[in-house]
């Protein structure tokens, strides 16, 4: 599986010179929590995520400031033909949300999120004869059992009180 199949394409992205409150509108429109930042020629300059804007915002609540001041310039990427193991991987061990998806030129081609990973296992998971790993045989007929199980359960509690 490689990201390609699994990023979020095209990427919403701004420009350095966008205003942060106009930056948070823009997410919160779109309901995602990270924007990559391209430059005039349409390659990776930053990106910023939704937590640097909340800061910025009890910073700077009065005055007009521009992403190009917040957002980080350092960022890690991955390119088209990663294997998706590897992009979840590298999210993991960089203790981050999302992956700028670029091309050579670092032009971004999208960008593969938290969500992204998560919609690819549920994908795996629930194919014809998909097994968990570590599991014996009848794996994918076994999980969803025990989730109504606990879901049954919950319910149960829930109408004790």
């Amino acid at each position: 599986m490689l990201v390609r199949k699994h990023m979020s394409a095209p990427a919403i992205t701004i420009k350095p010179d966008t205003d942060f409150k106009t930056a948070m509108s823009l997410m919160q429109r779109h309901k995602i929590r990270r924007l990559p930042v391209v430059d005039a020629d349409g390659g990776l300059a930053g990106i910023v995520a939704e937590r640097d804007l909340l800061v910025a915002a009890d910073r700077f609540l009065t005055s007009p400031v521009e992403v190009d001041r917040i957002m980080t310039r350092k960022v890690v990427t991955v390119g088209e033909t990663t294997p998706v193991v590897e992009a979840a991987s590298l999210m993991i061990r960089r203790k981050i949300g999302g992956l700028p998806v670029v091309d050579e030129s670092r032009t971004v081609l999208g960008i593969v999120t938290e969500t992204d990973l998560l919609k690819a296992l549920a994908a795996l998971l629930a194919a014809p004869g998909a097994t968990p790993a570590g599991a014996k045989g009848g794996g994918a007929t076994r999980f969803p059992a025990r989730m109504r199980l606990r879901k049954k359960a919950r319910s149960r509690t829930a109408g004790a009180s």
